[in-house]
């Protein structure tokens, strides 16, 4: 059985701190593609990243920027600067000619504008959109768009979007909700998503933490079991423009575990 296609989610600003932690990850196989959160107004990052695929000849995908920078797809006072950064995101997606963008729908407003400023966003990749949790930490008098399978299926119904499930985000909503946490997260992937992110996470709380695996609760044996394993599968578990070189250290904790899981899974089932 082929290990799982499995991503390194890193930041614009991160390639200095990683170049050779990654270099090192990339020829041991430890992941299939590289996840680049672009934060705005980094352009000047841009020619590194790109030299550094057209040397290892990394695949790339991208992770737009969200209302923590300024981007709010479901207001239209936002649409001005939306564009702006979404430009920036554009300049990134052609350079590392990802395979596709990541979006969160946005903060309050409704998902009528989401959908209306995602089909009026000029991207030379696929946008896929991803569930977030129903109420945020850092923005608690906020309502996320996107954090139902309602909406989620309304986007991808009225979009040329595809969708990224992110796992810890359904079971949050779940909790907010008042869901079995498993059985929601199943609704959400009989949307039949494009890709994956992963984390672990604290099964009865609301908000996500993003732990690396399997340092929270979850059961990632019962939740591989759900997904597909064909699918790109991005691991969030290094999520700050500020990470050290020890958040990389836990990225191969991830990797050996999910890998390792898989593999009894699939002989399991044989």
């Amino acid at each position: 059985m082929k290990d799982l296609k499995l991503g390194l989610k890193l930041f614009t600003n991160q390639l200095d701190l990683y170049k050779h932690k990654a270099i090192e990850l990339w020829k041991q196989k430890k992941f299939s593609y590289i996840e680049v959160f672009v934060n705005p107004d980094q352009l000047n990052f841009l020619p590194d990243w790109e030299n550094f695929k057209n040397k290892y000849s990394i695949p790339f995908t991208i992770h737009a920027p969200q209302y923590s920078e300024g981007v709010n797809l479901s207001q239209k006072e936002f649409e001005t600067e939306n564009k702006r950064i979404y430009a920036q995101v554009k300049d990134y997606a052609k350079a590392l000619d990802v395979m596709y963008i990541v979006a969160h729908c946005g903060m309050d407003g409704t998902i009528e504008e989401t959908v209306r400023q995602l089909n009026n966003i000029d991207l030379p990749a696929q946008v896929n959109v991803e569930n977030i949790p129903y109420c945020s930490r850092r923005h608690p008098n906020m309502y996320c768009q996107g954090s139902i399978v309602e909406e989620i299926k309304y986007v991808k119904n009225n979009t040329s979007c595809g969708f990224c499930l992110d796992v810890g985000h359904a079971f949050c909503s779940a909790v907010k909700l008042g869901f079995d946490q498993y059985k929601y997260m199943e609704k959400f992937n009989n949307l039949k998503p494009d890709c994956y992110h992963l984390s672990d996470g604290r099964i009865n709380e609301k908000h996500d933490v993003h732990l690396h695996l399997p340092n929270g609760d979850y059961d990632w044996q019962r939740i591989m079991n759900i997904l597909n394993s064909d699918k790109n599968m991005t691991l969030e578990t290094i999520l700050k423009s500020s990470s050290t070189l020890d958040d990389i250290q836990g990225f191969e904790q991830d990797v050996t575990y999910l890998n390792s899981l898989e593999h009894r899974i699939a002989q399991a089932i044989s």
